[in-house]
């Protein structure tokens, strides 16, 4: 009796071998008859800031991501007010062969957050920082699963923002009287690196009896990069104006 129970297990064993592949031992004979979800990780690319994955898996078990642990390092010591944990569910789907991939489960994974950007522009001198994720959730059979994404992956240090510059370049392009009334047409363009909501233009006008008038004009809106047209009207009671020029401006 003892031989043929003996012979029988020996015999299952060796048909589940044949029906799973001999793959299954390498995760332990206990994986035979408990299988656990064999996930496999891989990177497609690297942008700044961003890791795109993915995420299949090599057996019969399907696997439910819940989410990814952070840890980040500096000379290789962990900074523990960085480790954190961000929810993120997704489904991978069973391979229908042992041993083969199976569907593709496609993950764009930020590499850091703004608290990990403000760390590092809060403290300058760390000129290295590291990244290890890992990939955590349970597979069909129940099991808990934590899957290395990165291992020491360097951190690229952010660029500072640039500093907002308001500014524009006013031109005078021509002029012209007709009676007691002096037009002057002239082109704002946004030199700087953020829009102008609003703008004012003061004009000096000098007059054949050396006299001087002030005139201005403002509009709304010019975009960065942007060039526009606009003009000034002023009346000269009995004047003649022998030139223009651009006084002042004001930006907001």
């Amino acid at each position: 009796m003892k031989k043929k129970l003996i012979f029988l297990l020996s015999v299952l064993i060796i048909i589940t071998i044949a029906l799973t592949g001999c793959n299954w031992f390498s995760w332990g004979l206990l994986n035979v008859f408990d299988p656990e979800a064999q996930i496999r990780v891989s990177c497609s690319d690297i942008t700044e800031g961003t890791i795109s994955l993915e995420v299949y898996s090599l057996n019969k078990v399907e696997f439910i991501g819940e989410g990814f642990s952070y840890k980040y390092y500096s000379n290789g010591v962990l900074i523990q007010d960085l480790s954190k944990t961000v929810g993120a569910t997704f489904y991978v789907a069973p391979s229908t062969s042992p041993g083969s991939p199976g569907p593709i489960t496609t993950i764009d994974l930020l590499i850091y957050y703004q608290e990990v950007q403000d760390y590092m522009t809060s403290n300058p001198l760390v000129t290295e920082m590291t990244c290890t994720i890992c990939l955590i959730g349970t597979d069909g059979a129940g099991h808990n699963i934590l899957k290395s994404v990165t291992v020491d992956l360097p951190v690229i240090q952010p660029e500072p923002e640039p500093d907002e510059i308001l500014q524009a370049k006013v031109e005078i392009v021509s002029w012209e009287q007709g009676y007691d009334i002096v037009t002057i047409y002239y082109e704002i363009e946004n030199t700087g690196n953020i829009d102008i909501d609003f703008y004012e233009v003061w004009f000096t006008i000098k007059c054949t009896d050396d006299s001087e008038y002030i005139g201005w004009d403002a509009d709304w809106d010019v975009k960065v990069g942007e060039k526009k047209m606009g003009s000034c009207i002023k009346v000269i009671e009995g004047k003649t104006v022998t030139s223009v020029s651009i006084k002042s401006s004001d930006l907001n």
